[in-house]
């Protein structure tokens, strides 16, 4: 680990050891007249090209400075071109010629790689003088005055932000026009590779807030997880449930899933839990999930503070959740902070599987269900309205189950809060 870090210090050490060394670049090619170069002892590179008549290049310095001028050519788009200069003192209207670099009769080109551009050059002849404070121009011609050349003026460098971003924008466009070369070279050369880091540090900058945001959202929109299994509702854990209301009972929206009683002749348990809550002054809707869909369920119940799911059929009661998707709407509702009361058949479809309903052979299969899975709210099964005559038949079929068991009498609760279950009510639990 150490050495790939070692690695990646010492790239992108020499990386922007180039980075730091960009000069003034300047595309002229596209400009007519003259061109006038300040600060001449600071580098700065001029790309051009002759279109029938020499260029010049006009410096006003106010105070003595070393001159210093190199000529160079694009060796892709223009192999055989040769240039020369002069180097003329212009006062008061007269020109005087003081300096001449000749690239056209006896000198020799030497090809040149320049890293920073990933390009090649041939160097042609450069000039370095000591000159007085004035004005001087530069010539820059050859035989035909034709196509491309790279006059560079001043050796000092000086890092610039203003000409690091002219950098990026000019570049792509010397690949393409002037070196004639693809511009997805670009991308390999220091400027490229420190774009695409910069790129890639923005997205993951980018994605770190978007991922923050998005934790940040779920913790603010995070409910505690409440839920009640009870074996006799209201009539056996009265003030448990009285306990865990999020706020006064009258203000309390209480949906009333009463479909499990639907297939039983006696009803006075339903009667009774329901004029109970009225006492306890609960806003109380009785809702019938039978024949409803996901949309229609939601609607109903997305406003709603608990879903106190009665007692019944309990076969009959989770044929009718699979039908109509409220095991995926009450999910959705109980991670947004709504409380989930079950009431004998209500509680025991809330476990891993329904089996237990059938142990007593009181609650029958009369819709023929095959698939026993419950709403898995909790990780075990629930036994309700246990009584010792009960025992002989839970030790019997517990050993057929793989499933942990839950067992309470109907003066019994089981409180879950996120992940933390305790057993609520009078008794001792009752544990096989």
């Amino acid at each position: 680990m150490n050495k790939i870090i070692s690695i990646f210090t010492i790239f992108f050490s020499l990386i922007f050891a180039q980075i730091s060394s960009v000069h003034l670049m300047e595309i002229v090619y596209n400009k007519a007249g003259d061109i006038e170069a300040k600060n001449p002892e600071v580098l700065q590179t001029y790309y051009d090209q002759l279109g029938g008549v020499p260029r010049n290049y006009l410096i006003n310095s106010k105070t003595d400075f070393d001159l210093y001028i190199n000529l160079l050519v694009p060796a892709s788009s223009n192999y055989n071109g040769r240039y020369s200069a002069k180097i003329f003192s212009v006062k008061d209207g007269t020109e005087e010629e003081v300096a001449f670099i000749d690239g056209q009769t006896k000198f020799e080109w030497q090809e040149f790689y320049d890293p920073s551009i990933r390009d090649y050059y041939f160097k042609g002849p450069e000039t370095e003088k000591k000159l007085p404070a004035g004005n001087y121009k530069i010539t820059v011609f050859s035989y035909e005055n034709r196509n491309k050349y790279v006059l560079t003026i001043g050796k000092n460098q000086e890092f610039s932000w203003l000409n690091l971003v002219r950098a990026y924008r000019i570049l792509p466009v010397l690949k393409t026009e002037f070196f004639k070369t693809s511009v997805l070279q670009f991308f390999l050369t220091p400027f490229g590779l420190v774009l695409i880091g910069a790129v890639l540090i923005l997205l993951l900058i980018f994605a770190l807030f978007i991922f923050i945001g998005f934790f940040i959202e779920k913790i603010k929109n995070r409910k505690t997880r409440v839920m009640l299994l009870t074996s006799s509702g209201m009539q056996g854990s009265k003030q448990e449930i009285l306990n865990i209301l999020p706020k006064p009972a009258y203000d309390v929206r209480v949906a009333h899933i009463i479909t499990a009683s639907k297939s039983e002749a006696d009803k006075t348990y339903l009667e009774k839990d329901r004029e109970l809550m009225r006492e306890a002054h609960f806003n109380i809707k009785d809702i019938d999930i039978e024949g409803k869909n996901k949309t229609q369920l939601m609607a109903e119940l997305k406003d709603m503070d608990i879903i106190y799911v009665q007692g019944g059929n309990t076969f009959y009661l989770l044929k009718q959740i699979r039908m109509t998707g409220f095991d995926k709407v009450v999910k959705k509702l109980i991670k947004k902070g709504v409380i989930y009361i079950g009431v004998s058949a209500g509680s025991i479809v809330a476990g891993k599987t329904i089996i237990t309903a059938g142990w007593k052979n009181t609650d029958k299969n009369t819709v023929k269900i095959k698939n026993l899975k419950g709403l898995r709210l909790v990780p075990f099964n629930i036994f309700v309205h246990y009584k010792p005559e009960y025992d002989e038949i839970i030790r019997k079929e517990q050993k057929k189950s793989w499933h942990k068991l839950k067992i309470l009498t109907d003066t019994q609760a089981i409180l879950v809060l996120n992940r933390e279950i305790t057993l609520l009510g009078t008794g001792e639990e009752v544990v096989y």
